[in-house]
């Protein structure tokens, strides 16, 4: 009769194996994450610029909507405080 008998040998080896395994999904898992952070920075300069380009070419909104940006916030913020 045969008996599948465990050694610390075959512990150690099925703990490596293991480990090897979970730190090959880490670093698939920030190989991913690092992809996206790249995406997402492009995504948000090309927005700024855009922003930005949008802004130099007609100053006269962007002062008027800050304007009512602020007004709006400030009728917001006096409402809360009483």
């Amino acid at each position: 009769m045969a008996k599948n008998q465990s050694t610390p040998e075959n512990e150690t080896t099925e703990q490596q194996a293991e480990l090897e395994e979970k730190i090959s999904s880490y670093e698939k898992l920030l190989d991913r994450l690092k992809k996206e952070r790249r995406h997402v920075e492009d995504e948000l300069s090309k927005d700024y610029r855009n922003a930005r380009r949008y802004v130099r070419s007609h100053p006269e909104e962007g002062i008027l909507m800050s304007f009512v940006g602020g007004v709006a916030l400030g009728i917001i913020i006096g409402k809360l405080t009483k």
